[in-house]
Protein backbone atom coordinates (compact mmCIF):
# COMPACT_ATOMS: atom_id res chain seq x y z
CA UNK A 1 0.00 0.00 0.00
CA UNK A 2 1.27 3.06 -1.25
CA UNK A 3 1.04 6.95 0.62
CA UNK A 4 2.05 8.68 -2.14
CA UNK A 5 -0.59 11.19 -3.74
CA UNK A 6 -0.56 13.11 -6.88
CA UNK A 7 -0.56 16.35 -7.51
CA UNK A 8 -4.07 16.12 -8.53
CA UNK A 9 -5.15 14.50 -5.18
CA UNK A 10 -3.52 16.74 -3.42
CA UNK A 11 -4.86 19.84 -4.91
CA UNK A 12 -8.73 18.43 -4.41
CA UNK A 13 -7.70 17.37 -0.97
CA UNK A 14 -6.45 21.54 -0.08
CA UNK A 15 -9.55 22.59 -2.23
CA UNK A 16 -12.09 20.58 0.20
CA UNK A 17 -10.55 21.86 3.15
CA UNK A 18 -10.46 25.17 2.35
CA UNK A 19 -14.14 24.80 1.40
CA UNK A 20 -15.13 23.50 4.60
CA UNK A 21 -12.92 25.60 5.98
CA UNK A 22 -15.48 28.73 4.88
CA UNK A 23 -18.67 26.85 4.93
CA UNK A 24 -18.63 25.94 8.59
CA UNK A 25 -18.10 29.28 10.67
CA UNK A 26 -20.60 30.71 7.73
CA UNK A 27 -23.21 27.59 8.95
CA UNK A 28 -22.57 28.43 12.43
CA UNK A 29 -23.27 31.92 12.07
CA UNK A 30 -26.53 31.39 9.90
CA UNK A 31 -27.89 28.72 12.37
CA UNK A 32 -27.24 31.01 15.33
CA UNK A 33 -28.87 33.72 13.13
CA UNK A 34 -31.99 32.16 12.81
CA UNK A 35 -32.51 30.84 16.63
CA UNK A 36 -34.41 33.38 18.88
CA UNK A 37 -32.17 35.98 20.62
CA UNK A 38 -31.47 35.59 24.42
CA UNK A 39 -33.35 38.85 24.79
CA UNK A 40 -36.46 37.74 23.20
CA UNK A 41 -37.65 35.05 25.69
CA UNK A 42 -40.17 35.35 27.72
CA UNK A 43 -38.20 34.17 30.80
CA UNK A 44 -35.87 37.20 30.51
CA UNK A 45 -39.07 39.52 29.55
CA UNK A 46 -40.55 38.11 32.78
CA UNK A 47 -37.55 38.70 34.59
CA UNK A 48 -36.63 41.86 33.29
CA UNK A 49 -40.69 42.90 34.80
CA UNK A 50 -39.80 41.38 37.80
CA UNK A 51 -36.17 43.71 38.30
CA UNK A 52 -38.44 46.67 37.07
CA UNK A 53 -41.01 45.93 39.86
CA UNK A 54 -38.35 46.86 42.46
CA UNK A 55 -38.98 50.37 41.01
CA UNK A 56 -42.32 50.61 41.89
CA UNK A 57 -41.91 50.43 45.43
CA UNK A 58 -44.98 48.11 45.70
CA UNK A 59 -45.23 44.75 46.77
CA UNK A 60 -47.96 43.64 44.53
CA UNK A 61 -46.58 45.04 41.52
CA UNK A 62 -43.33 42.60 42.58
CA UNK A 63 -45.10 39.26 43.06
CA UNK A 64 -47.27 39.94 40.00
CA UNK A 65 -45.72 37.24 38.15
CA UNK A 66 -45.19 35.21 41.35
CA UNK A 67 -46.35 31.45 41.40
CA UNK A 68 -48.75 30.01 44.53
CA UNK A 69 -45.97 28.39 45.92
CA UNK A 70 -43.13 31.25 45.42
CA UNK A 71 -40.02 30.66 47.52
CA UNK A 72 -37.93 33.50 48.38
CA UNK A 73 -34.49 32.06 49.90
CA UNK A 74 -31.54 34.46 50.57
CA UNK A 75 -27.80 33.17 50.91
CA UNK A 76 -25.39 32.65 52.11
CA UNK A 77 -26.83 30.36 54.92
CA UNK A 78 -24.86 32.19 57.56
CA UNK A 79 -27.37 34.96 57.44
CA UNK A 80 -29.87 33.11 58.60
CA UNK A 81 -32.49 34.32 57.26
CA UNK A 82 -35.69 31.78 56.80
CA UNK A 83 -36.60 30.77 52.79
CA UNK A 84 -39.39 33.08 52.20
CA UNK A 85 -43.35 31.97 50.97
CA UNK A 86 -45.03 34.45 48.95
CA UNK A 87 -46.92 36.11 51.60
CA UNK A 88 -44.02 36.73 53.65
CA UNK A 89 -41.83 37.79 50.93
CA UNK A 90 -44.60 40.48 50.70
CA UNK A 91 -44.40 41.60 53.94
CA UNK A 92 -40.86 41.58 53.39
CA UNK A 93 -41.11 43.75 50.65
CA UNK A 94 -43.54 46.03 52.08
CA UNK A 95 -41.32 46.70 55.40
CA UNK A 96 -38.05 47.45 52.84
CA UNK A 97 -39.92 49.66 50.61
CA UNK A 98 -40.80 51.63 53.11
CA UNK A 99 -37.68 52.86 54.12
CA UNK A 100 -37.13 54.28 50.58
CA UNK A 101 -38.34 56.18 48.40
CA UNK A 102 -36.70 55.18 45.76
CA UNK A 103 -35.14 51.92 44.80
CA UNK A 104 -33.59 50.17 41.88
CA UNK A 105 -31.93 46.49 41.53
CA UNK A 106 -29.49 47.41 38.50
CA UNK A 107 -27.60 44.56 36.59
CA UNK A 108 -24.13 44.83 36.37
CA UNK A 109 -22.63 45.48 33.02
CA UNK A 110 -19.61 44.85 31.47
CA UNK A 111 -18.52 45.23 27.84
CA UNK A 112 -20.80 43.37 25.55
CA UNK A 113 -22.41 41.75 29.02
CA UNK A 114 -25.59 42.88 30.37
CA UNK A 115 -24.89 40.93 32.96
CA UNK A 116 -27.95 38.81 32.83
CA UNK A 117 -27.98 34.91 31.78
CA UNK A 118 -31.00 32.71 30.99
CA UNK A 119 -30.22 28.48 30.88
CA UNK A 120 -32.86 26.82 28.89
CA UNK A 121 -31.89 23.44 31.25
CA UNK A 122 -33.06 24.79 34.26
CA UNK A 123 -35.67 28.11 33.26
CA UNK A 124 -33.35 29.96 35.62
CA UNK A 125 -32.23 33.97 34.91
CA UNK A 126 -29.34 34.61 36.70
CA UNK A 127 -27.78 38.01 37.35
CA UNK A 128 -25.36 39.95 38.96
CA UNK A 129 -26.94 43.42 40.28
CA UNK A 130 -26.24 46.30 42.52
CA UNK A 131 -29.58 47.49 44.96
CA UNK A 132 -30.71 50.12 46.76
CA UNK A 133 -32.03 53.37 46.49
CA UNK A 134 -32.92 56.64 48.61
CA UNK A 135 -33.73 56.08 51.84
CA UNK A 136 -37.59 58.05 52.51
CA UNK A 137 -37.31 61.22 54.55
CA UNK A 138 -40.87 61.17 55.35
CA UNK A 139 -41.54 57.52 56.49
CA UNK A 140 -40.87 57.34 60.13
CA UNK A 141 -38.91 54.27 59.61
CA UNK A 142 -36.77 56.01 56.79
CA UNK A 143 -35.71 59.41 59.08
CA UNK A 144 -34.35 57.14 62.16
CA UNK A 145 -32.11 55.49 59.10
CA UNK A 146 -31.09 58.68 57.88
CA UNK A 147 -30.11 59.96 61.52
CA UNK A 148 -27.73 57.53 61.86
CA UNK A 149 -26.08 58.46 58.58
CA UNK A 150 -28.03 56.72 56.05
CA UNK A 151 -29.29 58.95 52.90
CA UNK A 152 -28.51 56.36 50.79
CA UNK A 153 -27.90 52.28 51.10
CA UNK A 154 -26.89 50.58 48.26
CA UNK A 155 -25.46 46.87 48.02
CA UNK A 156 -25.03 44.27 45.91
CA UNK A 157 -26.37 40.53 44.92
CA UNK A 158 -26.58 37.92 42.63
CA UNK A 159 -30.11 37.02 41.53
CA UNK A 160 -30.95 33.12 40.65
CA UNK A 161 -34.72 33.33 39.44
CA UNK A 162 -36.36 29.99 38.27
CA UNK A 163 -39.11 30.69 35.98
CA UNK A 164 -42.25 28.40 35.02
CA UNK A 165 -41.44 26.08 32.21
CA UNK A 166 -43.29 28.45 29.50
CA UNK A 167 -41.08 31.46 31.34
CA UNK A 168 -44.31 33.70 32.33
CA UNK A 169 -43.80 32.94 36.35
CA UNK A 170 -41.49 33.46 39.10
CA UNK A 171 -41.60 30.38 40.84
CA UNK A 172 -37.91 30.86 43.01
CA UNK A 173 -36.00 33.06 43.75
CA UNK A 174 -32.42 32.49 45.59
CA UNK A 175 -30.51 36.27 46.39
CA UNK A 176 -26.69 35.77 47.44
CA UNK A 177 -26.28 38.62 49.40
CA UNK A 178 -22.77 40.36 50.69
CA UNK A 179 -23.13 38.81 53.97
CA UNK A 180 -21.29 41.94 55.59
CA UNK A 181 -24.06 44.66 54.47
CA UNK A 182 -26.89 42.36 55.04
CA UNK A 183 -25.57 41.53 58.84
CA UNK A 184 -24.85 45.49 59.39
CA UNK A 185 -28.90 46.35 57.23
CA UNK A 186 -30.33 43.67 60.06
CA UNK A 187 -28.30 45.77 62.64
CA UNK A 188 -29.41 48.77 61.73
CA UNK A 189 -33.28 47.81 60.89
CA UNK A 190 -33.22 45.88 64.13
CA UNK A 191 -34.32 48.87 66.17
CA UNK A 192 -36.62 50.72 63.75
CA UNK A 193 -38.24 47.31 62.83
CA UNK A 194 -39.46 46.09 66.18
CA UNK A 195 -41.07 49.78 66.84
Amino acid sequence: MSLEFSNTEIRFATATLATLAALVPAIHFLRNATSKPQDDTPHLKTFRKYLQAYCTLRPAALTATATPNFTHAVLPLAVKIPVRTLENFQQHADIIFSLFSSFQMIPVTSEGDDGVHFCRDTNTVTAHCRMGGKVNRESEKGQRLIEAGYDEWWTENVLMVRLSADGRRVEEVREFVDSAKAAELQRRLAGVLSN
